[in-house]
């Protein structure tokens, strides 16, 4: 697990970072969830694919010691309302999906699996975004009706919840770092205190970052995956990680808009909330790295420039 200079900020690296049990985690399946595991496979941190013996895959996810288990609960929730809605999404096992190994929630769902590119329906970005409209436009589930649009390993909640994470974490660093690096340090807290989280935007059920590596490509379409911390959100800051792609972001947003009219304060607010993702993002690269703060700071003013010009584009595409 990386490790932080500033001790603060070790519980936010540590709960995106650390699972404990990690070795014993085959045994508890077989025990809890009666899956004959013959072969597991990390996918990312607390992800694993599992073969089992007679030859069915299972996607299990372990959650952070940090999350609390009533989140993991709303996951499980936002998954089974998908699965009634025949909404694209990864299904939860039948059974009892969600139990506890070592204090830490454990999900399990069916594995998805992608078909070969020339089997798959064309333009599939497209397809993707014209996904994402057709979810905002859902009930969002009862037993997950929470605040929603945050990547979970940062916050729970919206994007608004995460830049109040981003500040708490620059806070702890200031009282660690001197002199210019404190100037700059000042800085990006300033620009934090500015910045939008789409308080008061059209909210919708969202996917908190539904980007083509959260979708598998099937034969029938794009199923998105990877429902962490799902629910209640201002819509349009929920796709600000796809919205900053370069490649993605038109295709994307092209689908979507078959079925959402964006308003006229998610127009004029665009640039600000992918300011206010591109400024998380490096936020966090600065308390990783606390040397990194000024040239940081310096690169503030890019960073809005950047974000001005990819939502006109964007904008200028849906004129």
């Amino acid at each position: 697990m990386p490790s932080s200079p500033v001790p603060e900020f070790d519980a936010v690296l540590r709960r995106m970072f650390h699972r404990d049990g990690v070795d014993t985690l085959p045994a508890y399946l077989e025990r809890a969830h009666g899956i004959a595991v013959e072969k597991m496979t990390k996918l990312d941190v607390g992800v694993f694919k599992i073969d089992q013996d007679d030859g069915a895959v299972l996607v299990v996810r372990m959650f952070s010691a940090a999350r609390p288990f009533a989140a993991a609960q709303g996951d499980l929730a936002v998954l089974r309302h998908l699965a009634e809605l025949d909404f694209p999404a990864e299904r939860p096992l039948q059974g009892t999906p969600l139990t506890q190994h070592e204090g830490q929630a454990v999900l399990v769902t069916e594995f998805v699996k992608s078909a070969p590119k020339a089997e798959q329906p064309p333009h599939p970005i497209v397809r993707l975004g014209a996904g994402i409209g057709r979810l905002h436009g859902l009930p969002v589930p009862h037993d997950a009706d929470r605040p929603a649009g945050a990547l979970h390993h940062f916050a729970e909640g919206t994007m608004s919840d995460e830049l109040r994470a981003a500040a708490s974490w620059l806070d702890a660093l200031a009282k660690h770092t001197p002199g210019v690096a404190f100037d700059a340090v000042t800085d990006l807290r300033a620009a934090l205190d500015d910045s939008d989280g789409g308080d008061g935007l059209p909210e919708a059920f969202v996917h908190p970052d539904p980007v083509p590596k959260n979708a598998i490509f099937t034969a029938e379409g794009p199923v998105l995956i990877d429902w962490t911390s799902a629910g209640r959100g201002p819509r349009l800051a929920s796709m600000t990680l796809v919205l900053r792609s370069k490649w993605a972001a038109r295709p994307l947003l092209k689908g979507y808009t078959k079925s959402v009219t964006l308003t006229a304060d998610e127009r004029e607010r665009l640039a600000g909330l992918l300011f206010s993702r591109a400024l998380i993002d490096r936020v966090f690269r600065v308390c990783c790295k606390p040397e990194s703060a000024p040239a940081a700071a310096k690169r503030l003013s890019t960073l809005r420039r950047d974000s001005d010009k990819q939502a006109e584009l964007l904008l200028a595409m849906l004129a």
